[in-house]
């Protein structure tokens, strides 16, 4: 993908953010990664939106993208080398990721293989950016997948799109709801 082609779907990614949304785009994808931009807006400032995202991804977060089933199984340390984590039936758990670096109100970002990337021979880097906005904040998920795929990364490019995608909405609406 041409820098200028990458350049206007991120610029078309940031311009066009809708309230109760997500603006979400493949940003760039190829056999050895991609790249996946999220943005919405919700109605909380940057300090609420992002302890809403951290302190309870298990209310907003779809079980159906679990392994258990069950979103209140989630949990997330957030802090430097704290877990995104998930407690299994008889004792087991899965570590959907790491935080690498935490800065309330401003910017989580985690290392990250997630769902199906867990078992191929890929990293991922999923950042969360939360901007203030008159009305809320303005929240910016970008995903980054490279790394050796066992099927195809373009098609998995869609369908993480997809799934983190709805994630987002979910997460939208939760904060949304709970504004007060």
């Amino acid at each position: 993908m041409t820098r200028n082609l990458l350049a206007a779907l991120l610029l078309a990614a940031v311009t066009v953010p809708w309230a109760g949304s997500a603006n979400a785009t493949v940003a760039a994808s190829g056999a050895g990664g991609f790249t996946i931009v999220i943005e919405v807006d919700v109605a909380a400032p940057p300090d609420a939106a992002y302890r809403a995202f951290t302190v309870g991804p298990a209310l907003w977060w779809d079980p159906e993208h679990t392994y258990s089933g069950k979103a209140e199984r989630l949990s997330l340390d957030a802090h430097a080398g704290g877990c995104f984590c998930e407690v299994m039936d008889g004792g087991g758990s899965v570590s959907h990721g790491t935080v690498l670096y935490a800065d309330p109100g401003q910017m989580l970002r985690l290392s990250a293989a997630l769902g199906p990337l867990q078992d191929m021979a890929v990293v991922g880097v999923l950042s969360f950016a939360f901007a203030p906005r008159p009305t809320g904040s303005h929240v910016t998920l970008i995903y980054r997948v490279a790394g050796e795929f066992t099927s195809d990364a373009v098609a998995l490019a869609k369908l993480v799109d997809s799934v983190l995608t709805q994630q987002m909405k979910r997460f939208a609406a939760h904060v949304d709801d709970h504004k007060d």
